[in-house]
């Protein structure tokens, strides 16, 4: 039974102790990062559902996803967290 969870939690449908750690850890549903598309490195808003947390990284702000390289828009890169603190 321990086994089957951990191989769950390992797989791409799993990640929700990561998921639920981030969220402590960040005091909030922490910003997750997608790299689906081939090209660009993207973050979106968390879903709170558990099941589907399958993402690369977690972030407590959407500016910390921008400074590690990772865009607010899938179709091109954009940083307009960065922007504003310039």
């Amino acid at each position: 039974m321990i086994a089957a969870l951990a191989v769950f939690e390992l797989s791409p449908i799993g990640g929700n102790v990561r998921f639920y750690s981030g969220w402590i850890q960040c005091g909030h549903k922490p910003i997750s990062s997608d790299l689906s598309n081939d090209s660009i490195k993207y973050y979106y808003e968390s879903m709170s559902w558990p099941g589907s947390h399958s993402a690369i990284e977690y972030f407590c702000t959407p500016l910390e996803a921008e400074l590690a390289g990772y865009s607010a828009n899938p179709n091109r890169y954009e940083f307009p967290n960065i922007n504003k603190q310039q």
